[in-house]
């Protein structure tokens, strides 16, 4: 069974990907011409994450940070496209190549790996994802034990059903996000980085 709910899982991935790509090409295309336009070159932004098994790779995002006077701040345009997630759509490239999933554990910076516990690193075992469990149950809001054991859980209880239903939960979460207007008067919104102990 658990065969079965990684076979539908990566069929689901592949398949949809490629009709997202297709459907939000003109949505793609607008907003990097805003980009281009608002805050300048480049369109797109590249970092390194730590995929399965820890294995690197380069996550691709639209950019939204801009750096003023050595400081890095998320500017107006960016701001938006944070807040209605449409910055991570270029994403689904990442998904295409088989890097990351549309649920699972969000990607993080190789340098966290060595702070993991031996719970924590468990979110290894599994393809990261765009959205996941975490995500709907907090997301930036809660502190990074609370979102690691949310992704251990969801690694335990993982089936191709709960996929579906984390994608269904992550459109009402962003819409609910998306109607608190107070989202958007943050100037900077740069997450705290992981330390092993918060």
């Amino acid at each position: 069974m658990k065969l079965i709910n990684f076979f539908l899982k990566q069929i689901f991935d592949y398949f949809f990907s490629l009709f997202l790509i297709i459907i939000l090409f003109p949505v793609q295309l607008i907003i990097a011409v805003l980009i281009y336009l608002i805050d300048g070159p480049p369109i797109f932004f590249y970092q390194t994450r730590a995929g399965k098994n820890g294995k690197a790779f380069k996550l691709i995002k639209f950019r939204t940070i801009l750096t003023i006077k050595n400081k890095k701040y998320v500017s107006t345009l960016g701001r938006f496209l944070r807040l209605t997630r449409l910055d991570e759509i270029p994403q689904i490239f990442n998904i295409i190549l088989g890097q990351i999933s549309f649920v699972g554990p969000r990607p993080l910076y190789l340098k966290y790996i060595k702070l993991y516990n031996k719970q924590q690193i468990k979110r290894l075992n599994f393809k990261p994802g765009i959205t996941g469990w975490a995500q709907i149950n907090g997301d930036n809001n809660i502190s990074w034990k609370k979102k690691f054991k949310l992704d251990i859980w969801y690694i335990n209880n993982f089936n191709f059903l709960l996929d579906l239903k984390i994608i269904f939960f992550t459109k009402i979460f962003l819409i609910k996000k998306i109607c608190n207007y107070s989202s958007l008067n943050s100037k900077k919104i740069i997450d705290k980085e992981f330390n092993g102990k918060n």
